[in-house]
């Protein structure tokens, strides 16, 4: 390299460390949502959408109890669900249950027939058993939208009597068509977890997962999908050791920005040593294309006596409504940083650079500085979607 091109490089490097260090921003944490640049879309914008830019602020007690980093969601499953032909349901369908007091809800497709009670057994061996006999608390499609269920028209939901959940199956006489059968074990002891690793994530990002199943079983198989709101779905690569599994899949690029949570549908097939048994889980993660960014955050040392004012500038890629909002920590008595102030700001921008003011009103517990932003985060209420997220986004020192 010549002495031309060393200086050359020295002075990108330098006025590379000036523009970071004029944007003002921390460093991303782990578990922060940072877009590495703004995205144009192609969209249509609702025409009743607010365009007149509005603020809000309030002070906060400091001993409020505020966390920037969003608790994941874990969900529970001990049920399952299986589509099952009218073949299959005529000769006596196989309930792979792990414990007794079952609730067993058999939901027909467009194309089906209702089932009838009258015409339901549960077989064990040689015996068939009507549902007086094997089942109860029998609820039909009305009694089980009225406690809040949406169930398709002609739905019955019934549970299992104590003593029929070994080798037990479900026979329906006069099956027509496909069914929906859906199986929840509430006193069982195998539990399957499901989590993401993140909550929301931006499109070309890679969602992982991870599954447990608690309660001293093997899986023997696990599979699971990443569904889009428009239907669209994505295999997640599984990969397991028997009782925990760990799968991802990468977001297409090429995701529209419209509304709507994604699913992470899993399906596993286990074994207690001495029955198989099925668990299915689902969770939901937001997807967003950042169609805006935010390109730096400082203090603007012009604002009135008493108010701490922000400026968040904004890096935007396609016309909308955007809001900033955070949290403002300052110090007490003791040296501690504690809740300050709440402020957001939205108003709507083209195409380029753009400005949102966060004031924050002075403390009632007099705080002073240091002073830090925490949880700053930036929406696009277009859509609307989170686009960015720093649990703590700015230092401020006086």
């Amino acid at each position: 390299m010549t002495k031309t091109n060393r200086w050359t490089s020295l002075l990108l490097l330098v006025s590379t460390a000036v523009q970071a260090q004029s944007a003002g921003l921390l460093p991303a944490q782990p578990g922060d949502l940072v877009p590495a640049r703004a995205r144009a879309v192609d969209r249509a914008v609702p025409a009743a959408i607010e365009r007149m830019p509005l603020a809000y602020a309030q002070p906060l007690a400091a001993d409020a109890a505020l966390t920037a980093e969003p608790a994941i969601h874990r969900a529970e499953s001990r049920e399952y669900w299986q589509r099952v032909d009218a073949a299959a349901l005529r000769q006596g369908y196989p309930l792979a249950l792990t414990s007794a007091g079952a609730l067993i809800l058999l939901s027909p497709t467009p194309s089906a027939a209702a089932p009838d009670a009258a015409q339901i057994r549960i077989v064990r061996g040689a015996e068939r058993a009507t549902l007086d006999q094997a089942g109860e608390a029998l609820a039909d499609t009305a009694a089980l939208r009225a406690a809040g269920m949406q169930v398709a028209t002609g739905a019955l939901g019934f549970r299992l009597r104590d003593g029929y959940e070994a080798d037990a199956a479900l026979q329906v006489e006069g099956a027509r068509g496909e069914y929906l059968l859906h199986v929840a074990e509430p006193r069982s002891h195998q539990l399957l977890t499901l989590s993401a690793r993140r909550d929301t994530l931006h499109a070309g990002d890679t969602v992982e997962v991870d599954l447990a199943l608690e309660g001293g079983a093997r899986i023997g198989h696990a599979a699971a999908l990443l569904v889009a709101p428009d239907g669209n779905a994505f295999d997640l690569d599984l990969r397991s050791d028997g009782t925990t599994a760990r799968g991802s899949v990468r977001i297409p690029d090429a995701v529209a920005a419209t509304a709507g949570l994604w699913d992470v549908r899993t399906t596993v097939a286990a074994n207690d040593g001495t029955r198989a048994f099925q668990r299915d889980a689902r969770t939901a993660i937001a997807v967003s294309v950042p169609t805006a960014r935010i390109a730096a955050a400082r203090r603007d040392g012009k604002a009135g006596r008493g108010t701490t004012t922000i400026d968040v500038d904004l890096d935007v890629a396609s016309a909308g409504r955007y809001e900033a909002r955070g949290v403002l920590y300052g110090t007490d008595a003791q040296g501690r940083l504690v809740p300050a102030a709440a402020a957001q700001s939205a108003a709507w921008f083209e195409p380029g650079s753009g400005r949102l003011r966060l004031a924050f009103p002075a403390s009632a517990a007099g705080l002073s500085a240091p002073f830090e932003l925490r949880d700053l985060r930036l929406n696009d209420q277009t859509v609307p979607a989170l686009l960015e997220r720093r649990a703590r986004a700015l230092r401020i020192e006086r």
